[in-house]
């Protein structure tokens, strides 16, 4: 007569966030990367470069600011009503921060390189699977 006992773990995964929940992070985390490009470019330049790797060049690091300030705030604008596109959109855009980090590998301080790649892979993820539930 044998007795067998079967021990079972589950690990519950947490749900994903809405998509409103979603656009409001994303725009949020484009809106932050922007304002420091477009308000204090010389600081954002030491805070994520080696030092003397990459010369601050305010003018274009302002452009740039503007550019993911405007793509932040449209986030933040149509997070009620985000569609699958435009959470596909977001994934993009989040997504190809990494082929960029990449090339520039070499000039970022290593853990400031670890952190924005997990970041911006993170976002990336976040809003490509909430797409798929939508």
């Amino acid at each position: 007569n044998y007795t067998h006992v079967i021990n079972y773990s589950l690990i519950k995964m947490p749900s994903l966030p809405s998509p409103e929940t979603t656009m409001t992070l994303a725009g949020v985390g484009m809106c932050n990367y922007g304002a420091q490009m477009l308000l204090a470019p010389e600081f954002a330049n030491d805070f994520y470069y080696k030092k003397g790797a990459v010369e601050a060049s305010p003018k274009w690091q302002a452009w740039m600011g503007q550019a993911l300030v405007g793509n932040g705030i449209t986030m933040l604008m149509s997070r009620k009503v985000a569609t699958k596109q435009q959470m596909q959109g977001a994934a993009v855009a989040w997504g190809t921060a990494l082929p960029i980090m990449a090339m520039q590998k070499d000039d970022f301080k290593p853990e400031q390189l670890i952190v924005n790649a997990a970041f911006c892979g993170g976002m990336a993820l976040l809003c490509a699977k909430v797409s798929d539930k939508m």
